[in-house]
């Protein structure tokens, strides 16, 4: 947004390309600039360890992270989809963990009445922190699975790709992504155009990035001793999966799932204004973290083109008939002021 009023203020002066372009330049490592505060290191930014493996069944192989807030009719319905399109061998490996951001909607009573009656599922209730991938972190440091699969509790996820996703992992193919992007899937019918665009929007912008078909998907798994490799990831962004696929060793190209998306049942979608405006600011960190010097290089470049192309317009458009001309005050002639214009 600096930017932005640089090239507006640039427009109104006569200010010359060069010194536009070095200030522009400054301005841009400053903006763009890593914030420690919201980066996340796998294995030193951990507050939390995981439990210990059951002792009386199978240990836990996988375990799948779900961030919430305020979606406590939906974890129910959820929790016995997932359970019911698994493998019985597969179920008695995997464990669900819930990470709420502090709904206070009776979120973790819900949890342990679904853990008394057999399930198993646990939560993680977040104080003090909000943030999607913030909370995908905070759960894959709780998970005691070597393969990490994370998902919306809103349903539009089906379950049924739980399986494939995480068989997928390999050590060559060590992230799976779903993708609502291929053969045989669809959007289901009632999806607003609106987000349609906006989904359409959002790919195109981070293709650039990386070769997967829907960089925007929320629906993957991971091995773990990958995740715990990978560099320092942002805990402000909006969608992990891209992050990983740029910054976990080994991760892109990703083995894709296609699956069809499905429509929320109960709540309401979390994606507004603020949450548009972080993926924006994501992946332009990413695009800085990809390229280096060369963003900040580009960033000038565009500033200073539209700060002189403004200011060319301005000129073509003041001086039509072929002159320029500036009007300078005259003090102390007559009661009021004389302008001269000067040709």
């Amino acid at each position: 947004m600096a930017q932005l009023a640089l090239a507006s203020w640039a427009s109104s002066r006569r200010i010359a390309p060069l010194p536009l372009f070095l200030v522009s330049f400054i301005i841009s490592l400053l903006v763009f600039r890593s914030s420690s505060s919201t980066l996340y290191t796998p294995g030193t930014s951990a507050l939390y360890a995981p439990p210990a493996q059951p002792t009386s069944s199978p240990p836990i192989q996988n375990t799948l992270v779900i961030p919430t807030f305020r979606e406590r009719p939906n974890l129910a319905p959820l929790v016995e989809a997932i359970f019911g399109a698994l493998p019985k061998a597969m179920a008695e490996e995997t464990e669900v963990l819930i990470v709420d951001d502090d709904s206070r909607d009776g979120t973790e009573e819900e949890v342990e009445r679904l853990a008394s009656v057999g399930w198993r599922v646990g939560v993680l209730t977040r104080r003090g922190e909000r943030g999607l991938s913030g909370a995908v972190l905070r759960g894959f440091e709780r998970a005691r699975g070597s393969r990490l699969l994370v998902m919306d509790a809103d349903l539009q996820h089906p379950p049924s790709a739980i399986p494939e996703l995480l068989e997928a992992l390999t050590e060559r193919t060590p992230m799976a992504l779903g993708t609502r992007y291929g053969d045989g899937v669809s959007m289901a019918a009632g999806w607003p155009l609106h987000r349609r665009i906006i989904s359409w929007g959002a790919r195109i912008l981070a293709r650039p990035l990386t070769s997967a078909s829907d960089p925007m998907s929320g629906f993957f798994a991971i091995r773990k001793d990958t995740f715990m490799r990978s560099q320092p990831v942002s805990t402000a962004g909006f969608k992990l999966a891209l992050e990983l696929l740029l910054k976990a060793p080994d991760a892109s190209p990703p083995a894709e799932v296609a699956y069809s998306f499905g429509l929320r049942t109960s709540g309401s979608s979390k994606l507004g204004a603020k949450v548009m405006l972080r993926y924006v600011l994501q992946l332009a960190a990413l695009y800085r973290w990809r390229v280096g010097l060369l963003w900040h290089l580009a960033v000038a470049a565009l500033v200073t083109a539209a700060g002189m192309g403004a200011n060319r317009l301005r000129k073509l458009r003041g001086g039509s008939r072929g002159e320029e001309a500036w009007s300078l005050p005259m003090h102390g002639v007559g009661r009021g002021r004389t302008r001269v214009r000067i040709e």
